[in-house]
């Protein structure tokens, strides 16, 4: 991550609780058979950084759109989340990379590495099958993208009559573009 972002102190639970009580205060609760039937078609992808606001980013209401995220917006860690949306839905996918993602500055090598000299137990993540964790390996976001793209689209578990696209959210700018 870019070093002009300072780490945030912990906010403390009793900040998070009164934050909470002045939303709760407003709340307008969508539950049951309607809500469900009433399901966003569209979903973004993207990455988990905090420095992401797609509602903002791209003038969407609260109830828009679903918004997926996870370590890079990789698709290929999110298929069981795909699954439920689809049957909720969603009809499109859209992907969202950044610029500036972490998955340019991580490699597995260093992942590890970092795991190990922090983890309860070093030796843990040897037994854990699904670490996919590896970076970008000198890819463009383009290719990235398209890489995620090709992978929803090819993906026997994708509803025919959905609709996939990749886009690049440019850090720098505030703006995105269209890829795919």
């Amino acid at each position: 991550m870019s070093a002009s972002y300072d780490a945030s102190p912990a906010i403390p639970s009793q900040e998070l609780l009164d934050r909470n009580a002045a939303y709760a205060e407003n709340h307008k609760p969508k539950l049951g058979q309607h809500n469900w039937g009433n399901f966003p078609k569209n979903a973004i992808i993207t990455c988990m950084d905090c420095r992401l606001h797609p509602h903002k980013q791209l003038g969407l209401a609260d109830h828009d759109t679903t918004i997926i995220r996870n370590a890079s917006g990789a698709v290929a860690e999110l298929t069981n989340t795909i699954l439920a949306t689809q049957k909720f839905g969603t009809r499109h996918f859209m992907l969202i990379k950044h610029t500036d993602c972490g998955g340019f500055y991580i490699t597995r090598e260093n992942f590890v590495e970092d795991f190990k000299a922090h983890a309860k137990n070093p030796d843990a993540l040897n037994d854990f099958a699904g670490l996919t964790v590896g970076g970008f390996k000198g890819l463009g976001i383009e290719a990235v993208v398209l890489r995620d793209v090709e992978f929803m689209r090819n993906s026997p578990l994708i509803y025919p009559e959905t609709v996939i696209s990749g886009w690049v959210f440019d850090d720098s700018t505030g703006k995105i573009r269209q890829v795919a």
